[in-house]
C-alpha cells in the first residue's frame, strides 16, 4: 500500500487557501467596480437633476417676466382705461341720473380686476410650493440612498478585513505544523513537539529511542492530521 506524501495534505490546505484568497480578491474587484459605476450613476443623475432644475428656474424666471409684462401692460390698460373712467364720471358729474350707474360700473371694473390679481398669486404660489416639494423630497431620497451604499460598504469591508486575519492565523498555524512534520522527518522529536505543544513527544523519544524516525513519525501522524484538520476546519466562510 503507497504511503501518501506528509506535504499533501498541507499542499492542498494551502492550494485551497489560495484559491479562496484569489476569489475574494476577486469579489472585492467585482464590489468596487459595482459600487464606482454606481457613484457615477448617482452622479451623472444629479448633474441631471441640477439641469432640470436648473431649467426650470429658467422657466419659472422667464414665465414670471411674461407675468410682470403682463400685469405691466395690463395695468397700463387699466390706467387709460381707469383715466376714461373718471373721464366719464367727470361727464357723468353733470349728468345726475347716471351718476349711481356708473359708480356701479366703475365698482365691478375693480373688483374684476382685484379678484384675477388675487387668483394669479395663488396659482403662482401654490406652483412654486409643489416644486419646492418635490426637490426637497428628492434630495433627502439620494441622500439616504447614499448613506444606506456607504454602510453597506463599511461592513463589507469590516468583514473581508476580518477573514484576512482569520486567513493570516491558519496559514501561521499551517507554516507551524508543516514546520513540525519537518522536525519529525528529520527525526528531531522532540522540536516537533515543542513546536506542536505535544511536550509528551520528547518524553516519548526516551522510551522509543531505538525506534526509528520514520516508524515514530506514522506513530505520531495521528496528531499532526489532527492539527492540519483542525486548521481546515477553522478556515472562514468568506463568502459575503
Amino acid at each position: 500500500m503507497a504511503v501518501s506524501h506528509p506535504f499533501d495534505d498541507a499542499y492542498s490546505l494551502m492550494k485551497s487557501m489560495q484559491a479562496e484568497l484569489n476569489q475574494v480578491k476577486a469579489e472585492l474587484h467585482t464590489e468596487k467596480t459595482r459600487r464606482t459605476s454606481e457613484v457615477g450613476e448617482l452622479q451623472r443623475e444629479v448633474r441631471s437633476l441640477r439641469g432640470h432644475l436648473e431649467q426650470a428656474l429658467k422657466d419659472l424666471t422667464a414665465a414670471n417676466d411674461r407675468v410682470a409684462c403682463a400685469l405691466t401692460s395690463e395695468t397700463a390698460i387699466r390706467g387709460r382705461a381707469l383715466e376714461m373712467l373718471r373721464k366719464e364720471v367727470a361727464d357723468a358729474i353733470h349728468l345726475s341720473s347716471e351718476v349711481h350707474h356708473l359708480k356701479t360700473i366703475q365698482a365691478t371694473h375693480f373688483g374684476k380686476l382685484a379678484t384675477e390679481l388675487k387668483t394669479e398669486r395663488h396659482e403662482r404660489q401654490a406652483g412654486q410650493q409643489a416644486l419646492d416639494a418635490m426637490l426637497s423630497a428628492e434630495v433627502q431620497t439620494r441622500t439616504e440612498e447614499s448613506e444606506m451604499h456607504t454602510n453597506q460598504l463599511n461592513r463589507f469591508r469590516a468583514q473581508w478585513e476580518e477573514n484576512l486575519q482569520q486567513d493570516r492565523g491558519n496559514f501561521a498555524a499551517l507554516v507551524k505544523d508543516v514546520h513540525a512534520a519537518g522536525q519529525l522527518l528529520t527525526g528531531n522529536v522532540a522540536g516537533a513537539g515543542m513546536l506542536l505543544g505535544i511536550p509528551e513527544l520528547a518524553m516519548s523519544t526516551q522510551t522509543t529511542a531505538a525506534n526509528s524516525p520514520n516508524s515514530y513519525l506514522m506513530n505520531t501522524g495521528g496528531s499532526g492530521s489532527l492539527n492540519l484538520s483542525a486548521g481546515a476546519d477553522s478556515r472562514p466562510n468568506t463568502s459575503p
